[in-house]
């Protein structure tokens, strides 16, 4: 049976249930209108307050400018903004964050939207152009995109009594200030303001690994205080805490996938339509290839590993003659899988779909019967027939094979099975060649789930096929699929909280 997460581990990583109620997860994500990007909860509550400053700090290429054009969209307001760039102009905004075009006002007369281009500005008027807004302006929202550009021209003296009188403005105006800075020395400015975040990136491999960090949201908890994120298409994305993405907890609060699952579809062919040649989409994971290896952390319960997995099994196995089987994997696992299957589709599908039997790869058909009283189950009328078939083409009028078809033509089974098979107690199986052969070489599409390998284990191997390693860094589980062009996936609940997606972090 796959190992789940231990006692110890799982109460750990459980305690932000216990310390987080229903509503208080659910309500930032019940947003007014489509906004873009998914930011933490304790973020999107801190923006709520009436009045507040921000410094987002991060060196050149974290992201500062995506996190607050993506932070002010989701501030979910529709007047008095005020976005001063020193260092890209509206036309280079538009071009590479081409979504933020809704933001520009084109009534002139109108207050509202407002993109200011500061690049030639001195320090002076920039200054005064902020006070000017501040006190004019009823509750406006005011980022300073870069602080930088402003406080590099003023001596310390003069730049921190600046910063004060800011900050004594931004109360009486009932504002909400947003600093953005490249330089970490800043002294008093880190204290005065009510919330600090940091995004570093680090490379390795030839591999982004962005990490958000709230230092300080004052007057708020922070339950976590480390994020991965993403910059993917121009927004800003993080990923979801572990009991966000055990979809179990969300069981029967939202309509299941098979009574929405046309709009489903539909918005999948759109994306399908739209998406860029090199994006991995996930509920196509298990059509890819027929070999599937997925090397998974102890720490990962069944729960999270059948969330992650979610998509791509619905879509799998919601398609005609297609079955799932689950093998060596214990009632746990299956009783799991089953709870899910039978939420989000139909219970006629699963029955019909989740096999009971299990892969016998000494046998000539592949297949164990299944012996259990329910017999009859995947029997009678739904009995699959797993023998190969000889395509007719082959054989001609006398019944005799022609040999010169016979390498030509594919013969294939008329059901198409995805084995989903843990390994893990198997390694000196599946390290044999002789195994991997009939594994690479059977009538079905293979999924290995291992939580280990041995020091000698052929990783040649398992790399034939598509290489999956979950892992889990802080709160998050990130994503490595090797032999693809995007290599790293965050996970973040879809917006219909029906499926784990995996995010490409760029």
């Amino acid at each position: 049976m796959y190992r789940g997460m231990s006692g110890s581990n799982r109460n750990s990583a459980n305690d932000d249930i216990n310390s987080i109620n229903n509503t208080d997860v659910d309500g930032p994500r019940r947003r007014k209108r489509n906004t873009v990007g998914h930011l933490p909860w304790e973020l999107l509550k801190f923006v709520k307050n009436d009045s507040y400053s921000l410094l987002i700090k991060g060196k050149p290429g974290t992201g500062k400018t995506t996190f607050a054009l993506t932070l002010l969209d989701n501030l979910n307001d529709d007047s008095n903004y005020f976005y001063i760039s020193t260092r890209l102009s509206l036309k280079q905004l538009s071009f590479y964050y081409p979504w933020v075009e809704k933001f520009f006002s084109k009534d002139e007369n109108k207050s509202g939207y407002r993109f200011e281009d500061a690049r030639l500005d001195e320090p002076e008027s920039l200054f005064e152009r902020i006070t000017n807004q501040l006190m004019d302006v009823k509750s406006p929202v005011i980022i300073i995109d870069t602080w930088d550009t402003i406080a590099s021209f003023m001596d310390r003296e003069s730049r921190l009594n600046n910063e004060r009188v800011l900050q004594i403005w931004r109360e009486r105006a009932g504002a909400k200030l947003i600093f953005l800075s490249e330089t970490f020395d800043l002294g008093i400015l880190d204290s005065i303001v009510d919330g600090v975040i940091t995004l570093e990136n680090s490379i390795f491999e030839s591999i982004n690994n962005r990490q958000m960090t709230i230092n300080k949201l004052r007057g708020l908890p922070i339950r976590c205080s480390s994020y991965s994120y993403s910059l993917y298409n121009g927004v800003f994305y993080t990923s979801d805490l572990i009991r966000d993405l055990n979809l179990f907890l969300t069981l029967e609060k939202i309509k299941p996938f098979y009574e929405r699952s046309k709009s489903i579809v539909d918005e999948s062919l759109y994306k399908l339509k739209s998406k860029r040649p090199d994006d991995f989409d996930v509920k196509e994971l298990f059509i890819r290839n027929n070999f599937i290896s997925i090397l998974v952390e102890n720490e990962i319960s069944n729960e999270l590993l059948i969330s992650l997995l979610l998509k791509p099994l619905c879509f799998w196995i919601n398609k005609a003659n297609n079955k799932l089987m689950l093998n060596n994997l214990g009632q746990d696992f299956r009783h799991l899988c089953e709870r899910i299957l039978n939420y989000h589709l139909t219970s006629d599908k699963v029955r019909d779909q989740l096999l009971k039997q299990e892969i016998d790869f000494t046998s000539s058909f592949g297949i164990l019967g299944d012996t259990s009283e329910n017999a009859e189950f995947h029997g009678g009328k739904n009995k699959i027939g797993l023998e190969k078939k000889t395509h007719p083409e082959i054989e001609n009028s006398e019944g005799n094979t022609n040999p010169k078809l016979y390498n030509s033509v594919p013969i294939q089974s008329e059901t198409n099975i995805l084995n989903i098979m843990n390994a893990s107690n198997l390694l000196s199986l599946i390290n044999d060649e002789s195994f991997s052969r009939i594994l690479q070489n059977n009538f079905a599409t293979n999924v290995i789930i291992l939580n280990q390998l041995e020091p000698n284990f052929n990783l040649q191997f398992i790399e034939k096929g598509i290489y999956i390693k979950m892992n889990l860094v802080g709160k998050n589980i990130l994503i490595k699929v090797k032999n693809e062009d995007i290599t790293l996936f965050e996970t973040i609940i879809d917006r219909s909280r029906l499926f784990v997606e995996w995010r490409p972090v760029l």
